[in-house]
């Protein structure tokens, strides 16, 4: 059985796993509705039974064949964000995001706004928890 599923070569030489969707799925149909089937059996419901495990076959393997799919395409919509972001890391400067970015000069901001910042911040602390605790009365 051939996937008609493009496989797509990654820059390390490696392919997604959309070359196999289509056995996976049809495996995943297989293995539905023979649990269907065996379930039917224990509960010695036998009529209509072949039915209603190539249903649920069915269901399985598309449910299966749809999350395989989804997963290509965020895989290669990841894989494109990386492309884009490797060929214009020359004009994207990156912040590190850590601890040891440098402190925001507060002394500045505050005589640039005219404001304290620890003061006007314990204010609105204190009054949203004054509002949390009318709402909850």
């Amino acid at each position: 059985m051939e996937s008609t599923l493009p496989v797509r070569i990654y820059e390390d030489g490696g392919s997604n796993e959309t070359a196999y969707a289509v056995h996976k799925a049809v495996l995943s149909g297989i293995l539905g509705g023979c649990s269907y089937s065996v379930w039917g059996f224990q509960r010695r419901r036998l009529q209509g039974l072949a039915i209603r495990s190539g249903v649920a076959g069915l269901c399985c393997g598309s449910l299966s064949y749809g999350v395989l799919l989804w997963q290509a395409q965020q895989a290669r919509r990841h894989s494109d964000s990386l492309m884009r972001l490797r060929e214009n890391a020359e004009a994207i400067q990156m912040v590190p995001i850590d601890n040891l970015a440098p402190r925001l000069p507060m002394q500045e901001f505050d005589e640039a706004t005219g404001q304290n910042a620890l003061e006007t911040n314990a204010e609105l602390l204190r009054q949203i928890q004054r509002e949390d605790k009318l709402r909850t009365r």
